[in-house]
């Protein structure tokens, strides 16, 4: 796979309006069909929130690396953080056909992930977590 775009933002926020504007520049640059910008725009927005809701334990100012890669009619994008170790792969999958009022808060985003990616890969090496969603391009 070729990378396309890579970009950085802090665990800030109001930094995650940029991520629409990258990743329509994504799918034009790979010619993604609606659907394909559509989910991977849902779940990258879904997965920095977390990231910036839940990964850091201080305060401080933190990069987050997005890194967008195309090849063979796949697509791909690559979430690194230095926040806190969390593998979303070991989390389980949420039930939906349990009445909202009776589930148990949390995981509802991973599960979108799930949905819409085809592949989904996470590694944790240098104190960095690396999450790789991976569909096709149509």
């Amino acid at each position: 796979m070729k990378t396309i775009a890579e970009y950085r933002l802090r665990n800030k926020p109001e930094d995650t309006g940029r991520v629409e504007q990258w990743v329509r520049e994504f799918a034009d640059a790979v010619q993604l069909s609606p659907a394909a910008r559509n989910a991977f725009d849902v779940s990258l927005v879904e997965w920095l929130t977390n990231v910036i809701s839940y990964g850091y334990e201080d305060a401080g100012e933190h990069w987050i690396a997005v890194r967008f890669l195309a090849g063979a009619g796949k697509a791909r994008v690559e979430v690194e953080d230095d926040g806190r170790e969390f593998n979303p792969l070991g989390r389980r999958s949420v039930d939906t056909t349990v009445q909202l009022d009776k589930r148990t808060p949390g995981g509802l985003g991973i599960h979108l992930i799930r949905q819409y990616m085809e592949a989904l890969d996470y590694r944790r090496t240098n104190g960095k977590n690396l999450l790789v969603m991976t569909r096709g391009t149509s």
